[in-house]
């Protein structure tokens, strides 16, 4: 795998967590929209202290939006996510653990190369060199992963 391709996947990775953050904002929006028909009854009468609108009238806005389906797409979604994250964090764990420190320390908390050879206690030349040769293993670790085609669209597809 050419290690551009891996730098997307890493970011990709990286902005999971964000990405998980708005699609839990937007169940939450889509749930508080779904659930108009709280308040009602089995037998389709609204039983609260304020006046309700019919049942019929929910359903039909429920219906309009296509809000379960919408509710339906954010999980999936939210599924797609976690299995990616999943997959890249096992091949994470697959290489060298100085490997994946260097590519955290590069790619999640954004060090230059001269920061993360004074942290490892190495030249700067070196840690780029130790940086290419992390972007090496963990391309041939996410080689082995199935869907990598898929991965690599959405990664890059992903606003990160």
């Amino acid at each position: 795998m050419r290690r551009k391709d891996v730098k997307t996947v890493i970011a990709y990775f990286f902005g999971i967590p964000a990405q998980r953050r708005l699609l839990d904002q937007e169940r939450t929006e889509l749930e508080a929209e779904y659930n108009g028909l709280r308040g009602t009854s089995y037998d389709g009468m609204p039983h609260s202290s304020t006046p309700g609108k019919p049942v019929e009238e929910l359903a039909d806005l429920v219906d309009a939006g296509n809000v379960r389906g919408k509710l339906e797409a954010v999980a999936v979604r939210v599924h797609v996510l976690e299995t990616d994250r999943e997959k890249i964090q096992d091949c994470l764990n697959a290489i060298n653990g100085e490997y994946t420190r260097l590519i955290l320390c590069r790619y999640r908390d954004k060090y230059s190369w001269v920061k993360i050879g004074v942290k490892l206690g190495v030249t700067e030349r070196t840690a780029k060199r130790w940086g290419e040769r992390a972007l090496d293993r963990l391309g041939e670790a996410l080689e082995e992963v199935s869907m990598l085609d898929e991965i690599l669209s959405r990664a890059s597809r992903a606003r990160v």
